[in-house]
């Protein structure tokens, strides 16, 4: 083949740019599956700081705001596909862009399935369907959208992302209402600074949904502006509109004196407000896990395309057709998370639990992520020291927080979790260590 033949084959699988800001935010929102958050790290805040929770979350949203400038700025620099894997691969090192990306994988992966047991759990403890029935239902359908094409699967992201918005905005006007809108002040309660740090920590677990925004940067209209716009926009949306129903929700148990320790957020729905409400919810938890693991999917497919297209995975899934994607990168990725999700359901037999093993892998796989993209911003800026002086500082303090959190992450977490994380960084440096020693033997050829 000429240099000329093989130039137009590469150009044609470039993806095409059709994805719009509207697009991407609530492919994005759906990603972070909003009401099934609040269910999960929302309550749990709400459990540890109590009436202070919605605080929690706010200064949880603002931390997290600090990781999201950082890929605020490498989005405008970098606008192919593969997101936090391409910074890293053009920024830092070839090895470190491979070692990125494969732990971005596991985070997403991980990720996406976590909130499919969770919806799967929510469904089980309700209506006590089969939770292999639930799980497998709800990917399969997940799966079908991600490999008929993105185009389809955004049209669908936004038409339920609106609707979920919609009921949450609702429920919360509800819960107020149903007080008689006796608002209470949040700051009048007082809990220790480490129990406040704690909640901040599952507070910011919320709106973490913006990590799947990057992946697909190759395939948005005017990049530069649409995607570094869309993660500000999905973090704040996302972290205060969960801060907004906790905080209904704080307000009618407090003015019930019901306990929250106890209390059982659907069952709470279901008798005071009636069925239609609570099928309207329940709709929302169910849309969770199929938008949850779409989203994700898709993410994960082109950070796999983009590892493919630089030759550090095999050419075959660096295939991409127009409208749909990269096909042979979506179908290993749905293999990725039926794989991952027949593991959970088969050797941890509880979804409650299988979310939280898989929560727990994905916080610290993201983690490691989100350091190497804020390396990567530190080093692109160093070079022009005076003039980036912002980005230095933003992009060490997220690192000094990431970090933090990273530690004080592994150090509370099962030994299992900590062992898959670190098996997964030790075979990512050796895949890494052997593709660099082929690569430099071919050269020498």
């Amino acid at each position: 083949m000429s240099t000329s033949s093989l130039s137009k084959a590469q150009q044609s699988q470039e993806p095409k740019r059709h994805l719009g800001f509207i697009d991407i935010v609530f492919l994005s929102m759906g990603s972070q599956a909003p009401f099934l958050s609040i269910l999960t790290y929302g309550v749990e805040a709400f459990i540890i700081a109590g009436f202070l929770a919605p605080i929690a979350i706010i200064l949880g949203t603002l931390l997290v705001l600090l990781n999201g400038f950082v890929v605020y700025e490498l989005s405008k620099r970098f606008t192919k596909a593969g997101g936090y894997y391409t910074y890293a691969f053009y920024s830092l090192t070839k090895r470190l862009g491979f070692e990125t990306g494969w732990l971005y994988v596991l985070y997403s992966t991980t990720y996406g399935v976590a909130y499919v047991f969770g919806t799967t759990y929510i469904i089980y403890h309700i209506l006590g369907v089969n939770p292999w029935i639930i799980g497998l239902g709800l990917l399969s359908i997940a799966s079908l959208f991600a490999i008929m094409g993105i185009k389809i699967s955004t049209k669908y992201a936004v038409f339920t992302s609106l609707l979920e918005i919609s009921i949450m905005t609702i429920l919360a006007i509800v819960f107020l209402s149903s007080t008689g809108f006796h608002l209470y002040n949040p700051l009048s309660f007082h809990v220790s600074l480490g129990t406040l740090a704690y909640a901040i920590l599952f507070g910011s677990s919320i709106p973490t949904g913006y990590g799947s925004i990057t992946p697909v940067s190759g395939e948005a209209k005017d990049a530069k502006k649409t995607i570094s716009r869309a993660i500000i926009t999905v973090i704040l949306l996302g972290g205060l509109l969960a801060a907004f129903d906790i905080y209904a929700i704080g307000d009618h148990l407090l003015f019930y004196n019901i306990s929250a320790n106890n209390v059982d957020i659907l069952h709470l729905i279901e008798n005071k407000f009636g069925l239609i409400t609570f099928i309207f919810v329940l709709f929302a938890a169910i849309n969770d896990g199929i938008l949850g693991s779409l989203g994700f999917i898709i993410a994960t497919s082109r950070t796999i395309f983009a590892m493919s297209y630089t030759n550090l995975l095999p050419k075959v899934f660096s295939k991409f057709e127009s409208y749909k994607g990269p096909t042979n990168a979506v179908i290993l990725s749905v293999l990725l998370y039926f794989l991952t999700s027949l593991l959970g359901l088969y050797f941890i037999n509880n979804p409650f639990l299988a979310f939280g093993v898989l929560g727990t892998i994905a916080l610290f796989s993201s983690l490691f992520v989100h350091v190497a993209a804020n390396f990567s911003l530190i080093k692109i800026s160093i070079k022009k020291f005076r003039k980036r002086l912002f980005q230095i500082i933003i992009g060490i303090s997220a690192v000094i927080f990431s970090v933090f959190e990273l530690v004080n992450s592994i150090s509370s977490a099962s030994p299992i979790e900590v062992y898959i994380f670190m098996s997964f960084i030790i075979i990512g440096f050796l895949a890494a260590e052997t593709l660099s020693m082929i690569e430099e033997e071919n050269e020498e050829e």
